[in-house]
């Protein structure tokens, strides 16, 4: 018996005393804790109380058969190995025995013991077996459930982090969408403050159109600036990249100071892709303004150049940002989407921005990468999303 198998419950069941005392002596030497009964129903008591490890039994008992004592074993402990004792050596024995998950039959009289002995050895190494890839399968369940439950958390940090750096920059989106407000504000009131000296029907009435076209102005700022802020969720949609685009250069434009940058779009129609429309809109918000930075440190208030393209592949879109503002070094390039890395100076970034785009990318299957733009000044990063009909 291996020594793995430690001391196993053997218990024996057979009404022949004969047949008994023969399995009694076979096994009395080996290292196992050793039951035998003459009964079925002493035999389904010491299986209740008890357990086994295997179970030898005679087909046919005076009171229970003995494939009911077997299916009986198997209900209380699936792992026990169960030998079946016959009298008759017939194929349906044989198929009735393997039918209800018996691991081997014997043939009475038995003629040889210890052939019963190796049968024993086999049933119980199969059983560590059986044992040890249950345990291998619980480990496997346990981490597996404790790795799902570490990407819950990654998933919910990174949601946290893209929610936050969205955030972050609302400071200097405000400040522009209150410049970007007080005009139209101004203009209002300046109506209002006219209407009552107004004497005339047909102006009055103009003035009142003149309020709500500014009051349309106003919510239109306002709708784009708190759709930008809210927080993403996880649901996906099926977002047109031409609007996200346009969206977001529309915010960068009515927020950031960009006198002196000349900012194209050419972004044709039906670009679909499946992702979250506000995190798609962030990606380039964030790539447009770091362009508008870039081209400004480079160039001043005047000649600056922002290009956004977007197009479809076989299987994607993509679209790219590109500038001639002071470019990106050539040994930096695989670090600019590392958290918190920033060519800016202190107090002037986060350096989670362009790790923010990264990680809402690959979030959504796409890829992004970064280059300079040959033979000139700038940067062109790329952006590629499956495409979504």
């Amino acid at each position: 018996m291996p020594e793995s198998a430690g001391r196993k419950h053997l218990l024996i069941v057979d009404d022949e005393p004969v047949i008994l005392q023969i399995l009694k002596a076979v096994f009395e030497d080996e290292p196992v804790r050793l039951t035998c009964v003459g009964t079925g129903r002493e035999a389904t008591r010491v299986l209740e109380d008890q357990g086994c490890d295997l179970l030898i039994t005679d087909k046919n008992l005076p009171d229970i058969n003995g494939l009911e004592l077997l299916k009986k074993a198997k209900e209380l402990n699936p792992f026990t190995e169960v030998i079946v004792i016959t009298g008759y050596a017939s194929l349906e024995t044989a198929l009735s025995a393997m039918e209800h998950d018996a691991f081997d039959y014997v043939v009475k009289p038995l003629n040889n013991v210890f052939d019963i002995r190796k049968k024993v050895r086999r049933a119980l190494e199969k059983q560590d077996l059986a044992l040890d890839n249950q345990r291998l399968l619980n480990d496997l369940q346990a981490k597996n459930a404790s790795l799902e439950s570490a990407l819950t958390d990654l998933k919910t940090l990174q949601n946290d982090l893209i929610q936050s750096e969205k955030l972050a920059g609302i400071g200097t989106l405000a400040a522009g969408v209150a410049h970007e407000v007080s005009s139209p504000l101004f203009g209002i009131l300046g109506l209002a403050e006219a209407i009552p000296d107004e004497g005339e029907r047909g102006k009055v009435d103009e003035y009142a159109q003149e309020i709500v076209s500014y009051c349309a102005q106003i919510r239109s700022i306002v709708v784009d600036l708190s759709g930008y802020s809210r927080s993403s969720g996880d649901g996906s949609e099926t977002v047109d990249l031409g609007s996200a685009i346009r969206d977001a250069t529309r915010l960068v434009q009515r927020t950031i100071d960009i006198s002196g940058v000349e900012i194209r779009e050419e972004v044709p129609a039906g670009l679909n892709c499946r992702a979250i429309g506000t995190e798609v809109q962030q990606i380039f918000v964030n790539l447009t303004k770091n362009a508008i930075e870039s081209v400004r440190d480079q160039h001043g208030a005047t000649g600056g150049r922002v290009s956004i393209t977007a197009g479809r592949g076989i299987d994607h879109i993509w679209a790219t940002v590109e500038d001639n503002g002071v470019g990106i070094p050539n040994d930096k390039q695989n670090q600019v989407f590392d958290p918190f890395y920033t060519t800016k100076p202190p107090g002037k970034g986060t350096g989670l921005g362009l790790n923010v785009v990264y990680r809402i990318v690959t979030k959504h299957r796409g890829q992004v990468s970064v280059r300079n733009n040959e033979g000139e000044l700038g940067a062109v990063f790329r952006v590629q999303f499956p495409f979504a009909d």
